[in-house]
């Protein structure tokens, strides 16, 4: 109990995020952004960025070859009949793509144009939602979410069942066999691209 006088008194006290129990997904992501950081010690993290390097040369060699086949080939990517919006980010995690997800369905929404959000559906249990579309259809009762790895196929769905006038793509930028009309980018203003 404070003493009256006490300068704690009065005072609003929040809770840190370290009170909530946090989903073991995003502990293990945690755990990876603290190993690509550089802000995990040791010997096991520095084996894992090792291999992680080994990797990266390849990797980004695949992913370059990819896209130009996408770039010179247009018969790679299917455009479909309403206006595609993506949103995404360039680095792992934490820019707020949910919220502008959701801003953009919403002002969508108010101007009369029917919305459909399409998504992957990364780290929901086989068959269920993900965390991101759960909250998106508490926030958006009237804005359909369908999730599936095929985007261009559940694109399609969306037009045909839901007459939706516009797709709505979250986290797309790494799909390229949709076309899109727009993509928005987001970036971390404290880490532009990621990892310090």
């Amino acid at each position: 109990m404070a003493a009256p006088g006490d300068p704690s008194l009065g005072k609003i006290v929040y809770p840190t995020l370290d009170a909530y129990p946090q989903p073991r997904h995003q502990t293990r992501e945690a755990w990876f952004r603290s190993i690509v950081s550089g802000q995990a010690r040791g010997v096991g993290p520095l084996l894992v960025r090792s291999v992680l390097a080994l990797g990266e040369l390849p990797y980004a060699l695949a992913m370059r070859w990819r896209n130009w086949r996408c770039d010179v080939d247009p018969r790679r990517v299917t455009r479909v009949d309403v206006p595609v919006v993506s949103v995404g980010n360039l680095t792992l995690g934490g820019t707020g793509k949910t919220p502008v997800v959701e801003w953009v369905a919403r002002w969508f929404r108010q101007h009369d144009t029917r919305v459909t959000i399409v998504s992957r559906g990364y780290g929901g249990q086989h068959g269920a939602r993900n965390d991101e579309a759960l909250e998106l259809e508490e926030r958006l009762d009237d804005v359909p979410h369908l999730q599936n790895p095929n985007r261009v196929e559940v694109a399609q769905l969306a037009i045909e069942e839901f007459e939706c006038e516009l797709v709505l793509l979250d986290d797309g930028f790494q799909h390229r066999r949709l076309g899109r009309d727009l993509d928005i980018v987001l970036v971390d203003a404290l880490d532009p691209f990621g990892c310090n």
